[in-house]
């Protein structure tokens, strides 16, 4: 027990462990007593174990921890998390260095005692989250030189005292968020000379003054979020030289303050700021992303508003009473990328409404309730990638609206009005040169042209996504194939769709997904050539139509599908070629279909029966005839009761649609030494133990039987116990099962094949018959032996 490493005790019930009970095993790594029922830590329980690792006494019923109970350990983890624990003793902790995490979280301390920890014990990562400290003065620091750690959140701390914190070279992360936290003592922070990470978020803050924060050199990150700031002191951030990120979100600003210098992000949502005045920003290059969110700036902006800000590239305005695009200010932002102006008041997009901003990749305009777009409204936002107008009032767009983006790739046009986009001799869309995204879903649109969609012989236009879902479409037409022959993704789902014109789907010769679920087709196979589809497709949903005829051979092709939805539909057959697709990897949906269960479902019944588990869609297919069959559950109905009628028995002949034996033939053959091999396999899932081989003539007179035992899948059968019984007629060899109890099993014919013929394999020119045993029962086998190999030596000779 000495050398002892590992000792899990966990999850027992254990209540009590006395003084000194580790001593004799001085090289323990782990002890593991957590989810016991201790309830406090004893005197020297842990002491002199000086390569422990891990101490885990989380989730017991721990009150206190006792004079002395952890003492001279080196490096470890130690967690007395989710406890009751209320004290710490004084030198509960003595000479233990260097502790990599103390978890004191989830208890219920309100205070340490003096000296809990003594002149040497720290510990690197401290956690004392989610008790009732209301002072953070009273965690004790005063030793810990070398923490680098502080988490302290979910407390009931009210203030962070002068004081609070002695010189900590090496302590990089404070975190006492969602406290009660409303003043912060002058210079606090001023003797962390490492912090990099401050969270004062979710506290009641209300105001920080000139000098609580001070000259911190090394901070990079500070959340203030979720407080109830009124007021930042003009130059209480600006001495924070290294700070990167600024989160000042969710408080109650209503003007903004000189920010740092180095700031790299700065969030202010959801304040209250009324507009920025000339002059808030100094002349920076670090500053990269403003969010101004949730603020009540309106029309405020001018051309000074965002002067200073040289490299600005991510500018958030949403929610925030705009009724016109801020051209003022924003003609000076030569770097900025990206513009939100989501959920405002901007009705009307003027010519060159946003100005001249050389590097714009994405405008968001969403839910703005747009109705006007003038011509060349965009024009001077050449490298524009992602345009969206989404969710607006827009009922048509002029000709030559979108001048002037010819880099643009993804529109969204999604919930507008839009009833058309061409004016029958030229489209809305042909200006745009480099479009691949179209999002038109949610419109009015009834009627595709030959004009909607950009198209032109010297042009190389390349849209590859085109979502027309939630339309008013009746009919598929020849003319959506004009600027659609690149598309690889296709959505025209949710219309009121009943025909589809010869050959459109086929013309869409790149297509790899396919949605034309929530319309009203029915019959796909009235005419040819209706539902030919593209070689490329590997996606297709027709679900939640009235599809009753649909011509599967068309599913047949060189690249394999990977998703065929035909869920809730009319149709009554599943064919074997979706089976065979099933088996071969495609996820083929046919729930909500009211399957004809007779014995063309059958390949079916027999794919569902070698799965351990169905998965969700398999498992509710049901069953619409015959009558006595009717919503019943496919994986419920017996392979047996799945019968054809006389005249439907030719239509689905052959071993796929018989009810499935339990064992069947892999192969037959005639081995080299004079021995017939039968090889099986067993295909059901049912009691199983040994087998039985037997050879019948037309008469059903048995002429051999041999069994073999559950782990064997080949039997021999000498050739020579069989050629004289057999005698040149007709015979046929079958297998059947027999269960643990010694029953034999249902005989079906798939268990039966035609013997083959027992004359052996010729060699060579002549036929030699295999040497064994049984070639040498008879003087006559030995003499005609004898005569061929005299008859080959003389040819060789010769």
């Amino acid at each position: 027990m000495r050398f002892l490493r590992r000792l899990f005790l966990s999850d027992n019930k254990i209540n009590d462990v006395g003084r000194g009970t580790f001593g004799s095993i001085g090289k323990i790594g782990t002890i593991d007593l957590a989810r016991n029922f201790l309830k406090k830590v004893e005197f020297q329980m842990f002491s002199q174990l000086n390569y422990v690792e891990v101490i885990d006494l989380a989730e017991n019923n721990i009150t206190i921890v006792e004079k002395h109970s952890f003492k001279d350990i080196y490096q470890s983890t130690i967690n007395i998390s989710h406890n009751a624990l209320e004290k710490i003793e004084s030198l509960a902790f003595e000479n233990c260095v260097n502790i990599t995490i103390l978890d004191l979280s989830f208890n219920r301390l309100t205070n340490f005692s003096r000296n809990a920890f003594d002149l040497t014990t720290f510990a690197t990562e401290f956690q004392v989250s989610y008790n009732f400290l209301t002072n953070l003065a009273q965690v004790p620091f005063q030793n810990m030189t070398g923490i680098k750690v502080i988490n302290a959140s979910h407390n009931y701390i009210a203030e962070v005292p002068k004081n609070c914190f002695p010189k900590l070279y090496e302590l990089h992360t404070i975190d006492i968020s969602y406290n009660n936290i409303s003043l912060i003592a002058n210079g606090v922070f001023q003797t962390l000379f490492s912090l990099r990470f401050l969270n004062l978020s979710h506290n009641s803050l209300t105001e920080i003054k000139s000098s609580a924060f001070g000259t911190l050199p090394t901070l990079l990150d500070m959340n203030l979020s979720h407080n109830k700031l009124i007021s930042i002191v003009r130059g209480a951030l600006a001495k924070l030289t290294s700070l990167r990120f600024l989160d000042l979100s969710h408080n109650k600003l209503e003007k903004l303050f000189q920010i740092p210098i180095s700031l790299n992000e700065l969030n202010l949502e959801s304040n209250l700021l009324t507009g920025i005045p000339a002059g808030t920003w100094p002349v920076m290059n670090s500053l990269l992303f403003l969010n101004l969110n949730d603020n009540q700036i309106g029309d405020s902006l001018s051309a000074q508003s965002f002067t200073g800000l040289l490299v600005l590239q991510r500018l958030l305005l949403n929610r925030n009473g705009i009724t016109v695009p801020p051209i003022e200010c924003l003609a000076g932002m030569s770097t900025l990328q990206y513009l939100h102006l989501e959920q405002n008041n901007i009705t009307t997009l003027d010519k060159s409404a946003f100005g001249k901003l050389p590097v714009l990749f994405e405008l968001n305009l969403q839910a703005n309730g747009v109705q006007e777009i003038s011509k060349r409204s965009f024009e001077g936002l050449l490298q524009l990638l992602t345009l969206n107008l989404s969710s607006n009032a827009i009922k048509s767009i002029p000709m030559d609206a979108f001048i002037g983006l010819p880099s643009l790739r993804k529109l969204d046009l999604s919930f507008n009005q839009i009833s058309k986009l061409d004016n029958k001799t030229n489209g809305v869309l042909d200006d745009l040169l480099s479009l691949e995204e179209l999002n038109l879903s949610h419109n009015k649109i009834s009627f595709v042209t030959k004009k909607t969609f950009p198209s032109n012989q010297y042009i190389p236009y390349n849209l590859k996504r085109l979502d027309l879902s939630f339309n008013q479409m009746p009919v598929l037409t020849y003319d959506i194939t004009f600027g659609t022959k690149k598309l690889l993704s296709l959505n025209i789902s949710n219309n009121n769709i009943n025909e589809i014109r010869r050959g459109v789907l086929a013309n869409f010769t790149e297509l790899q997904s396919l949605d034309l679920s929530n319309n009203e087709l029915s019959n796909l196979a009235s005419e040819a050539h209706v539902f030919d589809l593209p070689k490329n497709l590997i996606n297709i949903n027709l679900r939640n139509n009235q599809i009753y005829k649909i011509p599967i051979p068309n599913f047949k092709k060189d690249l394999q599908f990977e998703n065929i939805d035909l869920r809730n539909n009319k149709l009554t057959d599943f064919p074997q070629l979706l089976v065979l697709m099933l088996r071969n990897g495609t996820n083929v949906y046919f729930a909500g279909n009211p399957l004809d269960c007779i014995c063309a479902a059958r390949p079916l019944k027999h794919f569902m029966m070698e799965k351990s588990k169905l998965d969700y869609d398999l498992e509710n297919i049901e069953c619409g005839t015959p009558s006595f069959h009717k919503d019943q559950r496919l994986a419920e109905v017996p392979d047996e009761n799945l019968q054809c009628l006389l005249e439907d028995r030719d239509q689905y002949k052959g071993v796929a649609f018989q009810e499935l034996s339990d064992v069947q033939f892999r192969d037959i053959k005639i081995a080299d030494y004079g021995n017939l091999t039968v090889r099986f396999f067993v295909t059901a899932a049912r009691d199983i133990a040994d087998f039985v081989i037997y050879i019948r003539n037309n008469e059903n007179d048995v002429l051999y039987q041999g069994e073999a035992a559950y782990n064997e899948r080949t039997h021999e059968i000498p050739i020579e116990t069989i050629r004289d019984k057999i005698k040149g007629q007709k015979a046929e060899i079958c297998i059947i099962s027999k269960n643990s109890n010694g029953i034999t099993g249902r005989w079906f014919s798939a268990q039966c094949t035609n013997l083959p013929d027992l004359k052996q394999k010729r060699k060579g020119i002549f036929t030699f018959t295999a040497f064994s045993s049984a070639n040498y029962k008879t003087p006559n086998t030995m003499i005609s032996t004898i005569i061929s190999l005299l008859l080959f030596l003389t040819i060789t000779l010769c």
